[in-house]
């Protein structure tokens, strides 16, 4: 900076020296008048015009990492404070920074990750205060950064506002119901997850119908109508003992799990023909649907499947971003995604995708439903 300074002023100072001499002599006023105006007219184009930080040498080197990267950043919004783009690409960068740490198992240094990313997402709201997207993102940082991962008054409110103007938000609804079953009102859940159901695609709509059974079970509801459950999604390719079924990846491939389901063969004959095995892979470290799931009716095992992006239920959430997975499996006797008891089910394995080896799940008799299958918690 210093250097910059004494250059410019040498610069000016040569230019006046050319200038100056003749003026002095026929029009004093003149030079002495230049000899001030130059001086502070190159001052404030650099001012009007110029980048000053772009002379501190922590803004002219690359960024080696993502923490250099996001300091930038934060002294650019410091000069730039208004600019939508800049505050909306550090809350995503600091809620990404968040997920990543607490799926390394360390959830208290996420924390502050979560909490900056609400302060961005705060701040760009302010800046658009009616983006349907970006206050349902905003709304999500907010419950990120507390500790329950709680929607709260603030972010319930932005999810309501949102659900005014669009009524078929899809993420939004989502959230709604999460934040409706939160504050103890699973007949809220219910109604926002089960306007959801028909905008969703089928493998997707199999999922959010285990979600809605839950919240029904919460709220004292009876069962969804099982013609509705039935007429979710149309069923994938049937599987052969030792094979895979019909969508699956390549085994290996990055960001995909091979899961090997086998059960005891006297278990396996007591199910009926109406019999359908499901397999499961969740974020380990956050609520929510799975992240990649298969329905597999008149399954023979043992089988082997890869489970892929190509079997997300959410578009917002996907098998290879996730850094840590619970994989589990449940052959639901009579076919529906509600738990039932008497379904088989595995004890679910936790692994780290990037160092996956293929997974070995054994399915035995559930006792009772709450047994059936893991439902995810809600409490983020």
């Amino acid at each position: 900076m210093l250097a910059f300074v004494l250059g410019a002023v040498a610069l000016v100072a040569l230019a006046l020296a050319f200038v100056l001499p003749t003026l002095w002599k026929d029009a004093r006023q003149s030079a002495i008048a230049m000899l001030v105006a130059l001086p502070l007219a190159a001052v404030a184009l650099y001012a009007g015009f110029g980048t000053p930080d772009a002379l501190d040498p922590a803004n002219r080197t690359v960024p080696e990492s993502i923490e250099q990267a996001v300091a930038q950043l934060e002294r650019r919004l410091e000069r730039e404070p208004d600019s939508l783009e800049g505050w909306v690409l550090l809350g995503r960068t600091r809620k990404n920074q968040g997920r990543e740490t607490a799926a390394a198992g360390d959830f208290a240094a996420a924390m502050p990750h979560f909490a900056s990313a609400a302060a961005a997402f705060r701040k760009a709201r302010d800046i658009a205060p009616h983006e349907p997207d970006l206050l349902v993102e905003t709304a999500e940082a907010i419950s990120l950064s507390n500790a329950e991962r709680a929607f709260g008054a603030e972010g319930t409110a932005l999810l309501d506002e949102v659900l005014a103007k669009v009524p078929n938000h899809q993420r939004a609804l989502w959230f709604r119901g999460i934040a409706a079953l939160q504050a103890g009102d699973g007949a809220g859940a219910v109604a926002r997850w089960e306007a959801l159901l028909p905008m969703v695609d089928a493998a997707t709509a199999e999922a959010l119908v285990e979600q809605i059974a839950g919240a029904r079970q919460a709220a004292g509801l009876p069962p969804m109508d099982r013609a509705r459950v039935a007429a979710v999604g149309a069923p994938p390719a049937t599987s052969t003992a030792g094979q895979t079924t019909g969508n699956d990846a390549a085994p290996g491939t990055p960001g995909t799990l091979t899961v090997t389901i086998s059960a005891d063969a006297d278990a396996l004959a007591a199910l009926p023909p109406q019999a359908v095995l499901f397999v499961f892979a969740r974020n380990a470290d956050a609520p929510g649907p799975p992240v990649a799931a298969r329905r597999v009716p008149a399954a023979r095992l043992p089988m082997t499947i890869t489970l892929s992006d190509a079997d997300r239920l959410m578009p917002t959430a996907t098998l290879s971003a996730t850094p840590r997975v619970e994989v589990s499996a449940r052959f639901a006797r009579s076919g529906a995604v509600t738990p039932e008891a008497g379904d088989l089910v595995a004890p679910p394995v936790i692994v780290e995708l990037a160092n996956a080896a293929p997974i070995a799940l054994t399915l035995s008799p559930a006792d009772a439903p709450t047994d059936a299958a893991r439902a995810p918690t809600f409490a983020q």
